[in-house]
């Protein structure tokens, strides 16, 4: 049985196929990660081929069969544009993180609207001219771990449950001790690096630009981020993203 379904999508990964033929992974806003093939996009005149690239955020129509692993896309247009992606590297390679982290992170067929929200928010906050990439990456680290299930608590000691002024991390589960409990070993995050992970976690993504932080600070929070999502997510360490992005960051 042969089913028609619309959604709109953002592209994870294109991969030429044949002559004429894309092969697409997508993040859909109402069925998950799916694979679909984009017959003779190769050679549209409506630029198909440059439509159906990461991180384009689009609104698509497919023939859809139970038995198959890849359905046949019918139609695409762009749900929304975002030019200033394509003229900043930093940014460009920040939406390219981004979307390597989702499609590692999530499965096949398994709608989650609220990450569909935050990954189409994050590339629409990007493409404007004065948001600053990296405090909405580490935006994003943090709310993809909170919408996975497993948000780090950033509040107080796991150990003895004390409020936390400064921080400890255990590199193996990502979770944060107070000094008294951890005196030695791991990251340390200062005062100042735990009001800014909170103030991410508390901020609307527009709003990004009310959070101040030096950059060592900054610079604390994001290592923790990012070694808190390789404790809980296999295969992210091998972002073919990450060091690109550490070379290009502002």
């Amino acid at each position: 049985m042969t089913d028609i379904h619309s959604t709109d999508a953002v592209v994870l990964k294109s991969v030429d196929y044949s002559d004429t033929s894309l092969i697409v992974r997508l993040f859909t806003r109402d069925y998950g990660k799916m694979t679909v093939i984009s017959k003779g996009a190769r050679r549209s005149k409506r630029g198909l081929g440059g439509m159906l690239r990461p991180p384009n955020q689009l609104s698509i129509t497919y023939r859809h069969r139970d038995n198959r692993d890849i359905q046949t896309l019918t139609a695409c247009e762009y749900a929304a544009r975002h030019p200033g992606l394509l003229t900043d590297m930093a940014r460009s390679t920040a939406a390219m993180m981004a979307i390597e982290m989702l499609d590692k992170s999530v499965h096949e067929y398994d709608p989650q609207p609220l990450l569909y929200r935050l990954i189409a928010a994050f590339i629409a906050e990007l493409g404007e001219a004065d948001s600053d990439p990296t405090s909405l990456i580490h935006f994003y680290q943090l709310h993809l771990a909170v919408q996975l299930g497993f948000a780090p608590h950033l509040d107080r000691c796991v150990h003895c449950g004390k409020p936390l002024q400064t921080a400890v991390v255990e590199s193996v589960a990502g979770h944060l001790s107070c000094p008294r409990c951890r005196p030695s070993g791991g990251q340390r995050l200062s005062r100042e690096s735990l009001v800014y992970l909170r103030g991410l976690r508390s901020t609307h993504i527009t709003d990004l630009v009310s959070l101040t932080v030096d950059k060592k600070a900054s610079d604390a929070a994001g290592q923790f981020l990012m070694g808190h999502l390789f404790a809980h997510v296999e295969g992210l360490d091998k972002l073919k993203s990450l060091n690109f992005w550490q070379q290009v960051r502002p």
